[in-house]
């Protein structure tokens, strides 16, 4: 038996394109989105503020022990999830991202 962790594809479906992050379910999505270097908005990192939130579209994801407090009902019933607390347990494929836009990544 392999100790090796399993790894899991998060998949970011944009307008333009998908973006693959691969992770071992050990980071939250988000940490493994900003470890590859992608400008996700985020704030509070700790699921209570709801700016990262974005849609699944398929795969699994746990919360742990946290509770995604900034999540609406409606948004849950819509299959949002806050990455900043999930954890992939299987591919996942997400939508509806927010990046910080260009010109805020490029005001001095």
């Amino acid at each position: 038996m392999s100790d090796d962790p399993v790894l899991h594809t998060v998949t970011l479906v944009t307008e333009e394109d998908e973006i693959r992050v691969t992770t071992d379910g050990s980071l939250t999505i988000l940490q493994a989105m900003h470890e590859a270097g992608l400008p996700v908005r985020k704030a509070c990192r700790n699921g209570v503020c709801g700016l990262c939130k974005c849609r699944v579209l398929a795969g699994g994801f746990t919360y742990h022990w946290k509770q995604p407090h900034g999540l609406w009902q409606r948004d849950i019933d819509r299959g949002c999830i806050l990455p900043c607390i999930a954890h992939a347990t299987s591919d996942i494929r997400l939508d509806e991202i927010l990046f910080e836009s260009e010109q805020e990544s490029n005001n001095p």
